[in-house]
């Protein structure tokens, strides 16, 4: 079986809860947008614990499974893989969102456009070194969530299909969910170029993160 945790994540958990158990294994990709930054105005990114103790605390109603720092490579984990999270609206009655599928597991990128690290300046999340992506590909494929965005690649438009949704795996932005009307992450960086990891990669991944 599959790890239930993010190798090398830090573990807050929150309260497990099942999915809905109907087949499919999908991800969806989020960015956290805590300021409203322009290529004019950029801002400093916030601190990896501010949204840590926000998804621990007053916040845990949205919580994620994982927040990943794209700068670091630094990842909390709230919820075991099988269990739902709580990012996407579920409109009472209509399409499963947060518990659809067997595995949904709902990743949020510490980012805001514009947002300004070490002096420079970030425009997309695809823009981001991307530290720590390979190990997240990694645990990903390990649940069964195959390289695909059913939906096409995220844009910052939405595009949003529910027969979609509802029978194809694969990864997701919170901009192709039904019944929510965000439009993040944005354009995202090439997941699928890392190759996939045979038993002598997973042991070297698990021991860079030791």
């Amino acid at each position: 079986m599959a790890d239930l945790n993010l190798p090398g994540a830090e573990q807050r958990r929150l309260d497990d809860a099942p999915m809905a158990g109907d087949g499919g294994a999908r991800t969806i990709w989020h960015i956290t947008w805590d300021r409203n930054a322009t290529a004019d105005a950029p801002a400093d990114l916030l601190p990896f614990d501010n949204l840590a103790n926000y998804f621990t605390g007053s916040g845990s109603g949205a919580a994620p499974h994982v927040l990943w720092d794209p700068f670091t490579g630094r990842t909390a984990q709230f919820f075991a893989a099988t269990s739902r999270s709580k990012s996407v609206v579920n409109a009472p009655g209509g399409v499963e969102t947060n518990r659809k599928g067997d595995i949904c597991i709902q990743i949020e990128s510490l980012f805001f456009p514009y947002c300004r690290v070490g002096g420079k300046v970030y425009a997309t999340l695809a823009d981001a070194p991307c530290t720590g992506l390979d190990r997240i590909v990694a645990w990903l494929r390990s649940w069964g969530v195959p390289d695909v965005w059913p939906m096409g690649a995220p844009t910052w438009s939405a595009n949003r299909s529910a027969t979609t949704w509802n029978t194809r795996s694969g990864h997701y932005g919170h901009s192709q969910v039904p019944e929510n009307d965000h439009t993040d992450p944005g354009p995202m960086p090439d997941l699928f170029r890392f190759p996939p990891a045979g038993a002598a990669d997973r042991r070297r991944l698990d021991e860079e993160v030791r």
